[in-house]
Formats: C-alpha cells, structure tokens, sequence
C-alpha cells in the first residue's frame, strides 16, 4: 500500500499554525471497492503525526473488541453512547421502518445506523477527533440501496439532520463503477454487502449505487442549506494515486479548517443542492 513520504508527512504535520479543530470528524464516502479505506488509513497516517490522539475508526472498533466479538462491542458502545438524543432514536426508528429483503438485513441496517451515531456521540463527549472510512452517509447509502419499499426520503432527512455541523467533513471519493466493481472481483474476501448478497452482477445494481451515492450528497447538500450551513465536503479522484489523494486531503484540511458559512455565501462557494 503507498502512504505518503515520510518528509512530505513532517512538512505537512509541522506546519506552523495549522491544525485540526478539536472533536473534527472525517468521514469518507463512496461505492465499495472505491478505495475509501486505502485513502483514509493514509489521511490518519499523515495527521497522527501532529494529533497522536486522532483516532482511526476501524482500530478503534478492533482494540474495543478485545477478547470479545466485535457485534459485543458495538452492542456496549451503543448501549453506553446513544443515549435520549430525539435525532437518533427517530432515524433508528426510522430505519426500522424500512423493509429489507431479510430479517438479518434489516437487522444489520439498524446496528449499523445506531452503531454509528453511538460512535459520534462518543467523539462529541470526549471531544475526540477520528477518521472513519465509513460512517453515517455509508450507512444510510446501504440501508437504501437494499430496501424494498422504496420510500427512504423521511430516513435520510432524519439521519442527516444533524450531520451538517462546524465539526464534520465529508470525503466523497468518486470512482467510476466499472473500476469499484473490478477491485471487487479481484477481493479473496467478500465485506461489503454488494458482495455478501451476490448482487454485483445484478442488473442495475451499479447504477443504483451510483444514483443513490450522488442522491445522498444533494440531501446532505439541502440539509445544510436549510440550516444555513455549508457542509465541508471534500471531492477527491478514487482512481488516483493514495498517497496523492491523501496529500490533496491532508493539505486541505490543515489549509482550510471547518468553518460555519452564512447561507447568503452557499451558492459562491458551488455547495447548493
């Protein structure tokens, strides 16, 4: 796997006056096979340097685990981080309400929605930053790729309710379908749930995972406008280099920062749905 060079890394890392805001999350987002894990190690990598407390979410959840299963310990994170926040409980709720072809994956849509809230609020108590390769725009990208009524609109305005804030980025990583699903084929192992159900090769699979992928980012687009914020939305190129898509990454997060935007400045700035 390429990281970044090790001088590029301490240049970035150094650089004077720059820094991540306490609590910031970055979450990536993209079809599977798109390459969001390779490129988010790569970002934790190059910013842990400078914030050894930044946490990697997929170690996080393998150092929680122990001696026990990971289900164990997410079942413990949420039971100890959802809490009464009305947001969660109403898209948990919601997801619920969502018809799935099986119970295990109706099962799997809810844990994973309330896996992730459970998650930020955690970040947000202990005023933690993180990486996550997948989080919450992930989570509801698969909860409606595999629904059957079809009627996800009420999920995802109750999901993304509250995830256009100061301390939230978004990577999209945009790689054509036809790349995602080659690196798919070529996995000895099957995670993602396009290839747990063998539904890569189903017709019209790819185009409504690519649909739903730009869907969602028009709704997170719309939520933040309502709200008269703009979300920080990083677009990067999946099919580039690692470690010069990390760098791009990296250099704009400790360039730009978070910051909340007036809605009279949205549309300037290209972020209107």
């Amino acid at each position: 796997m390429n990281q970044l060079p090790h001088s590029q890394r301490s240049r970035i890392a150094t650089a004077p006056g720059h820094g991540l805001m306490r609590g910031l999350k970055i979450e990536f987002f993209g079809l599977p096979g798109s390459g969001k894990t390779t490129v988010a190690r790569e970002v934790h990598a190059a910013l842990a340097r400078r914030h050894p407390d930044l946490i990697f979410a997929p170690e996080f959840f393998r150092d929680e685990a122990g001696k026990t299963t990971r289900a164990a310990a997410k079942l413990r994170l949420i039971l100890s981080n959802l809490g009464h926040d009305g947001g969660s409980r109403n898209a948990v709720r919601q997801t619920m309400a969502i018809q799935q072809p099986h119970l295990r994956d109706k099962l799997r849509a809810v844990s994973t929605v309330a896996t992730i809230m459970a998650f930020y609020a955690r970040l947000d108590r202990h005023g933690t930053s993180a990486v996550l390769d997948q989080g919450l725009l992930q989570a509801l990208w698969s909860v409606q790729l595999r629904a059957l009524n079809g009627d996800t609109q009420a999920l995802m305005g109750d999901g993304l309710s509250h995830a256009v804030t100061n301390s939230r980025v978004y990577v999209s990583v945009a790689t054509p379908a036809t790349i995602c699903a080659d690196r798919l084929a070529a996995r000895h192992s099957k995670h993602s749930r396009l290839q747990a159900r063998d539904a890569t090769d189903a017709e019209g699979t790819w185009e409504k995972a690519e649909f739903l992928r730009r869907s969602l980012l028009n709704t997170l687009k719309a939520v933040g406008h309502a709200r008269g914020i703009a979300p920080r939305i990083i677009t990067v190129d999946g099919t580039a280099r690692p470690d010069e898509t990390a760098h791009q990454i990296v250099t704009q997060l400790l360039a730009d920062g978070t910051r909340r935007v007036p809605r009279r400045r949205m549309e300037e700035r290209g972020l209107h749905a």
